[in-house]
């Protein structure tokens, strides 16, 4: 009762200090927290997973998911789209579920384009990119990034850069590396010069034999540099301890585990220098959502927690409120205002469990 009082009256804050120890950190305050429901499916239980949720520019956020309803042996699947003109206070249908298919990872250029990626589950096809100039009624033919005959790839989010450029993330696997593909997979970045029509050559985030998985994100620092937090996966052929803040996977892999790492990318002219990936301080917990706040601080946005850095990664606290939902989304609005969407439950088959979306919206006040 008396955490809800003082995060009613905004009084919560958390205090670091720089990794020197020389120069203290900001105070940073969490204001106007809230956390709801703000969908659940006509099923009970229902089955809403995988959010995505984007702004275009002066318009409204948008938000889509993966829902399935109607018998358990024959669901009939479908992606609607909610759409939201008060910064998430109310949200209502898009008529038709505009943009079709919806808009995980995807980017909103400047003119209104949509870019997204797209992965496919036939082991034998490869990843691509779609473009939709008409606000996601229809789309382009695929855009491949890599050749179906040498990679399978595993494309999960598209960022836009200042200066224009798109940014791609995917977990490759070379075709014949490996009986398993998800034990070599590689995190790669490819850029786009053209708003995603083309892609650049890939950019290795991190050595495979250091972790592997498609699934990390960034964010663009003041500097051009980008900053990254990956999830990693491990396969080593033997039994080893798990590390500090790492998962075991359990069968099928027994020796498998997951945690947390952090890497910046150089910007080096036109080009990209990726930098030694760090174990991050905080534990697996699904797809990583990474922000640069107005306010100058980062978040990292997770099942376990949201955590700050106000000294790209040094030293990491984390906000006194609540985890977000599985696989979560944020935006930052013009006024300040973050709103961060993810699905209740996990990795759960239909009719497992009874999942919904959930929102949390709060604002961050910074004392210097």
């Amino acid at each position: 009762m008396e955490r809800a009082l003082l995060l009613s009256l905004g009084l919560l804050c958390l205090m670091s200090c720089h990794a020197r120890g020389d120069k203290a950190a900001p105070t940073v305050t969490v204001t106007d927290y809230e956390r709801r429901v703000i969908y659940h499916s006509p099923e009970t239980p229902g089955w809403t997973s995988w959010v995505g949720l984007w702004q275009s520019h002066d318009g409204p956020l948008q938000c889509s998911f993966n829902q399935q309803t109607g018998p358990r042996d024959k669901p009939v699947s479908s992606v609607p789209i909610l759409q939201s003109t008060d910064e998430g206070k109310t949200w209502t249908r898009v008529p038709g579920d505009i943009p079709v298919g919806g808009g995980r990872g995807m980017a909103v250029l400047r003119d209104g384009t949509l870019v997204r990626p797209h992965w496919v589950s036939d082991p034998n096809d490869v990843g691509f990119v779609e473009r939709s100039t008409d606000g996601g009624r229809t789309w382009s033919a695929r855009i491949h990034f890599l050749s179906a005959k040498d990679y399978r790839a595993w494309p999960t989010i598209i960022r836009p850069l200042r200066d224009g450029r798109l940014v791609l993330m995917a977990g490759v696997w070379k075709r014949g590396d490996g009986d398993i593909p998800n034990w070599r997979m590689s995190k790669m970045m490819f850029v786009s010069k053209d708003e995603g029509r083309t892609w650049g050559v890939p950019v290795i985030l991190m050595p495979t034999e250091q972790g592997v998985c498609e699934e990390s994100d960034f964010c663009e620092l003041p500097s051009g540099d980008l900053f990254w937090i990956h999830r990693c996966e491990h396969f080593p052929a033997t039994h080893t301890d798990i590390p500090p803040g790492a998962a075991r996977m359990g069968e099928p892999w027994p020796n498998g585990y997951s945690d947390r790492m952090q890497s910046i990318v150089k910007k080096v002219g036109d080009g990209w220098e990726p930098g030694p990936a760090t174990l991050a301080p905080f534990p697996h917990s699904g797809f990583p959502e990474v922000m640069l706040t107005r306010e100058g601080v980062i978040l990292h946005f997770a099942t376990d927690g949201i955590y700050w850095t106000a000294d790209v990664g040094k030293t990491w606290a984390r906000l006194p409120i609540d985890g977000t939902g599985y696989y979560p989304r944020a935006v930052q609005c013009a006024d300040g205002k973050i709103v961060c969407i993810g699905h209740m439950g996990s990795d759960d088959v239909y009719g497992a469990v009874d999942q919904s979306i959930v929102q949390q919206t709060f604002r961050l006040r910074m004392t210097p």
